[in-house]
């Protein structure tokens, strides 16, 4: 994924989060993602996954699918070095168990 795929990603992903957020609801939660790659998937996934945790929701059963999980790990935001090492602790779970690493503040609009 270069760059600017990244970004598109991350604006559609904080929009759905934003919209999810000010109006909680499964059926939101139940479109699976049509992403051309597996990183934008998995990634989408695990924001599905990270949202029904946050609002206590069962989370739809697709994101269960191993379609959805990737064999290798990939950190997002562009990082490398010694700040990957730190996003192998701190990122959430449910990014984590698809092999993809973020901080655990990437979501706070605080």
């Amino acid at each position: 994924m270069n760059i600017d795929e990244y970004r598109v990603l991350w604006n559609e992903i904080i929009r759905f989060v934003d919209v999810f957020r000010r109006n909680p609801s499964i059926e939101i939660l139940q479109k699976e993602p049509t992403y051309d790659n597996n990183v934008s998937n998995a990634f989408y996934a695990g924001v599905v996954g990270k949202l029904a945790t946050e609002f206590n929701l069962v989370p739809p059963k697709w994101i269960f699918y191993k379609k959805y999980f990737l064999d290798n790990p990939v950190f997002l935001g562009g990082y490398t070095g010694a700040y990957n090492v730190f996003l192998l602790k701190d990122t959430p779970l449910d990014f984590k168990a698809r092999n993809i690493f973020i901080g655990s503040n990437t979501f706070d609009r605080t």
